[in-house]
């Protein structure tokens, strides 16, 4: 269950992330945003705490966001459905594998771009947005960000809200990949709910 945790608290600041950008147009936690983007260069992880940098405390927003989506906290309900509609299209890009083969390429791609001061710089963030939007946005359902016209009309708003919603994709399918499915999400609340707790104190 600890590893499942961890990886649905990557889906779940992805989009806390996300929903931080399309309505105040910044990021209150850098460290989430680094930890959280960094881990789509993470593939060949030792483990799924290795993906996240060892660094759990950088996951901090996304263990605080599952257990307030797990207990039906009103001001998650667009950040839940993000999360879910990021599992959904994870789930149908596992049978994709030409599309997986292009957001390689195009995390290969920004790698080249990054810079050792700056590994996600603007030039990484834009061919991350574009990865996203060649691929993840080419499949239904779509994630619908919801928040100030303002900001969603800003292209390096936008750019970054794709580029965490690749992040989100890559922390669903490492959620599969140690076992996570629809139904735990149903059955088990309270198991993730104080593992995440648990989690949040080390």
């Amino acid at each position: 269950m600890k590893e499942q945790t961890i990886a649905l608290a990557g889906v779940y600041q992805a989009a806390t992330l996300a929903h931080e950008l399309a309505n105040a147009g910044t990021i209150r936690d850098q460290k989430s945003w680094d930890v959280s983007l960094m881990s789509l260069y993470k593939i060949d992880a030792a483990s799924t705490e290795d993906v996240f940098d060892n660094d759990l405390s950088g996951l901090a927003m996304g263990f605080q966001s599952l257990i307030k989506a797990f207990n039906k906290d009103p001001q998650y309900i667009n950040i839940i459905k993000y999360t879910l509609t990021l599992l959904t299209l994870q789930s149908k890009l596992s049978s994709r594998p030409e599309m997986q083969e292009q957001i390689a390429q195009g995390l290969n791609g920004s790698k080249i771009l990054q810079s050792a001061n700056e590994p996600l710089n603007d030039a990484v963030i834009t061919k991350l947005a574009n990865t996203y939007s060649q691929t993840i946005s080419q499949m239904q359902p779509r994630v619908i960000v919801a928040g100030q016209p303002f900001h969603l009309k800003t292209p390096a708003i936008t750019e970054k809200i794709r580029a965490v919603l690749l992040a989100g994709i890559r922390s669903a399918m490492l959620w599969r990949q140690v076992g996570g499915s629809q139904l735990q999400l149903l059955f088990k609340r309270g198991q993730y709910i104080n593992e995440a707790k648990s989690l949040l104190r080390v």
